[in-house]
């Protein structure tokens, strides 16, 4: 069997033990994308599985789990996997074992399914991918600690509902962001498609060079509302403006563009020269106090552009003309629901 195969069959085994909801049925869903950064080449299979062989099998439960494994065999695969099941007194835990695009595929397929089929749906989503910003756990030795019985507790996850005129409706559950950031993401994707891997930071440096040639500067408005109240209200020309489902989020592989509580984040710096030296600040999280940073928080977003401008929601990209505004995000529940270690 190839390392690929050899981890699918034995993660499969293990889960069958694991002490998560031992009170009740478990039947658990594991979603692998061969295609994620972890599986491609085989020296970094065969560390999942050592690392997986490394630990103690879990006590054996008095039901079981049910595991089902799953290969995602293109795009929107989910959809299928994720059809209802009949609703019983059990937990269906969804492991995602993959990347970004993985978690946020098998997450679009669950807002699909009727709300009383995905009352009992928890997911999990390991950091096996490129970016991994979406991940609920900082490496797979923690992951497996959880699926071990490590403190842990299952919590909502907040979606961002995306709308913008004559296009159906969107969905983030990470960062959704219009400007400098969302043109990188445009240019990661089109390079993806040549050479995979984690290309971001260098289609950021592009992107500082070449926005403004894509995307005419022009003054645009902001008006970021919380419980209805006005928590922040701008025009002018920005660069970035990012709005996250919580504070404390990074997108790109790791940049901490929202670094603390705030989930919003705006950027009005349009000097090459600035631009290009707040890098490192923004990917480290230490940007709050520079010159033309501003952060805030809310749950409502309103922009309103009279020119066409680049939205990418983790890592989607939908460029927008000045016809399709106003462009509104909200942070909403939409009965979803994650494990989380605790701390």
């Amino acid at each position: 069997m190839t390392p690929f195969e050899t981890f699918r069959s034995a993660f499969a085994a293990w889960l069958e033990h694991t002490p998560l909801f031992a009170d009740r049925q478990l039947h658990v869903d594991v979603l692998l994308n061969p295609h994620a950064g972890a599986f491609k080449h085989g020296r970094r299979c065969r560390a999942l599985l050592a690392e997986l062989t490394s630990r103690p099998s879990p006590a054996p439960r008095k039901r079981p789990a049910l595991v089902d494994v799953w290969t995602t065999e293109h795009l929107g695969h989910e959809t299928t996997i994720l059809e209802p099941r009949d609703a019983h007194e059990g937990v269906r835990l969804v492991i995602t074992a993959g990347g970004d695009g993985t978690s946020r595929g098998a997450l679009m397929s669950a807002l699909g399914l009727d709300p009383s089929s995905r009352n009992n749906l928890v997911f999990f989503r390991l950091p096996l991918g490129t970016g991994n910003d979406s991940a609920d756990c900082r490496d797979f030795a923690a992951a497996l600690d959880v699926l071990s019985g490590a403190p842990s507790r299952v919590e909502p996850l907040p979606v961002i509902e995306v709308r913008a005129k004559g296009h159906d409706l969107h969905y983030s559950f990470n960062i959704a962001s219009v400007g400098i950031d969302a043109f990188a993401a445009h240019l990661t994707n089109g390079l993806k498609k040549r050479l995979p891997g984690n290309s971001y930071s260098l289609m950021v440096d592009l992107a500082v060079l070449f926005y403004e040639a894509f995307v005419p500067m022009a003054e645009t408005s902001f008006l970021l509302t919380r419980h209805g109240k006005t928590a922040f209200d701008w025009s002018g020309v920005f660069c970035l403006a990012a709005l996250g489902t919580t504070g404390n989020k990074t997108y790109g592989a790791g940049k901490k563009i929202l670094p603390d509580d705030d989930n919003f984040c705006l950027a009005t710096v349009n000097n090459p020269f600035t631009k290009f030296a707040y890098r490192k600040p923004v990917y480290t999280g230490t940007h709050r106090s520079l010159k033309g940073i501003q952060f805030s928080s809310g749950d409502s977003l309103r922009i309103q552009s009279p020119v066409r401008i680049p939205l990418q929601m983790d890592g989607e990209v939908l460029w927008l003309d000045p016809e399709h505004f106003p462009l509104t995000m909200s942070v909403t529940d939409r009965g979803l629901s994650v494990l989380r270690p605790f701390g």
